[in-house]
């Protein structure tokens, strides 16, 4: 390409931006919830082995706590 030659966008690139646009939002929506999903997924197991890890300190029929 000269150093005079102009590149000019596509008319086909211009009506692909429309289509383009939604999809990147959708996109954007779907991480966001599968992010945040995963996020509440973790801290719910982690609270769930808490609660397991106490109840196994407070069992009274443990024989290795006196």
């Amino acid at each position: 390409m000269s150093p005079g030659d102009q590149l000019l966008a596509h008319h086909v690139a211009l009506l692909a931006i429309p289509a383009i646009v939604p999809a990147v939002i959708v996109v954007g929506i779907v991480l966001y919830i599968a992010r945040k999903d995963r996020r509440e997924e973790r801290e719910e197991r982690e609270l769930l082995d808490r609660a397991f890890e106490s109840d196994d300190l407070d069992d009274p029929d443990d024989k290795e706590n006196p």
